[in-house]
């Protein structure tokens, strides 16, 4: 069956490449992550400071679909984090095309904070806001995947994750599908709006299955 785990080529076509040169662009990606994760939640600060010293739960109560779309937010960055980290463990070079895909990565990552915004103030019949949002980490999610096959197909691999079983295409393509699938019912469902976003939350156990499976746990 096929997947995307072949073996990584010997020869190193992405040429002369250095440690320190691949660090960077892992620094770099763990800096732009930390500022991202962090911007999310400055709108509902924001909120708290002008709400005027009432009952938190009434603060609570009258924002609790911010205070949601800033959890899930968190844990999807999170759980992207997580993926970019385990794939770049196991890499030992780069790329003009891996660096690429990094920034079409990091793309989706940093416009994520306004679509989250926006999900603060729209109405549950706005279709708008939540596709925004989906598609938003459609584009993080499938540069991540590119690059993967990216680090493979140019010879990237550690030996040691070369050696490794590879995973099956189908699941580890599945959170993508799962995020398109959100998509499709958030664009075409009347009424359902964010509640496609909960789609979203499958895919983290997918990516742990995913994992475990790939270490041979």
């Amino acid at each position: 069956m096929a997947d995307d785990g072949d073996r990584a080529p010997r020869d190193r076509r992405h040429g002369p490449t250095t440690e320190r040169g691949l660090d960077r662009v892992v620094n770099f990606s763990d800096a732009v992550v930390a500022i991202a994760i962090t911007l999310i939640i400055l709108p509902l600060v924001d909120l708290a400071q002008e709400y005027g010293g009432g009952p938190v739960a009434a603060f609570l109560a009258e924002n609790w679909t911010g205070l949601a779309a800033a959890a899930l937010s968190f844990v999807i960055i999170a759980n992207f984090w997580r993926d970019h980290h385990r794939i770049f463990e196991r890499t030992v070079g780069y790329s003009k095309r891996l660096v690429s895909l990094n920034f079409v990565w990091l793309a989706g990552i940093v416009f994520l904070p306004l679509p989250t915004v926006l999900l603060f103030d729209s109405s549950g019949d706005d279709r708008g806001a939540p596709m925004l949002y989906i598609a938003t980490m459609l584009v993080s999610m499938v540069a991540v995947r590119l690059q993967q096959l990216v680090i493979q197909r140019d010879g990237l691999l550690s030996e040691e994750a070369a050696a490794m079983p590879p995973r099956p295409w189908a699941l580890v393509w599945a959170p993508t599908g799962l995020m398109l699938l959100a998509f499709i019912l958030a664009a075409t469902v009347p009424g359902l709006g964010t509640q496609a976003l909960f789609l979203l939350l499958l895919s983290i156990p997918l990516g742990w299955v995913g994992g475990r499976r790939h270490r041979g746990d």
